[in-house]
């Protein structure tokens, strides 16, 4: 069976972070982040490439709030903003802080346009070569109706005599 993290090209990166254990259930289990987000429904992988590219303070905040809304109240931290900021620091390495959202989102289009346009402007370079070969093709090459008729100074010398010019 294929895993939900190969679905989404989102690979082991990830592991350190979705399964960091958070609290022990009633039972004595383990709860790591993978199951915290499969039981509010969310996409562990794609939950965690989200928060991986948020700036680390917001990603904190972000899992805080997520922490906050455990279902059951044995399985609540003391401190989840400890717990939060300690996983968060299993993230892979995130964009620049610097980096907003918006303007990854514009560089993405902007490189997006670039590659159109530059397909286009490639597309008629080579539309514009093949036009150009086939008129030099068509000016230069012989035509059917040359091709029929042997030239000239191959045919051989007429049998008939020339007929007699008038003075």
């Amino acid at each position: 069976m294929k895993s939900p993290a190969s679905s989404f090209g989102l690979g082991s990166e990830f592991d350190d972070f979705l399964f960091a254990p958070i609290a022990e259930d009633r039972n004595g289990m383990s709860l790591s982040v993978v199951s915290l987000l499969g039981r509010m429904d969310l996409d562990p992988w794609q939950e965690a490439a989200s928060l991986a590219g948020l700036p680390p303070e917001a990603a904190v905040q972000r899992l805080t709030s997520l922490l906050d809304l455990l279902p059951v109240p044995p399985l609540q931290h003391p401190d989840p903003d400890t717990t939060a900021a300690r996983l968060v620091a299993l993230l892979p390495r995130r964009p620049a802080p610097n980096t907003s959202p918006l303007q990854a989102s514009a560089s993405a289009a902007a490189t997006t346009r670039a590659r159109a346009m530059s397909n286009g402007i490639f597309i008629a370079i080579y539309l514009t070569v093949m036009l150009a070969t086939q008129f030099v093709i068509a000016r230069l090459g012989p035509t059917r109706a040359d091709a029929s008729h042997p030239p000239a100074s191959v045919t051989a010398p007429s049998q008939t005599p020339p007929p007699p010019s008038v003075k």
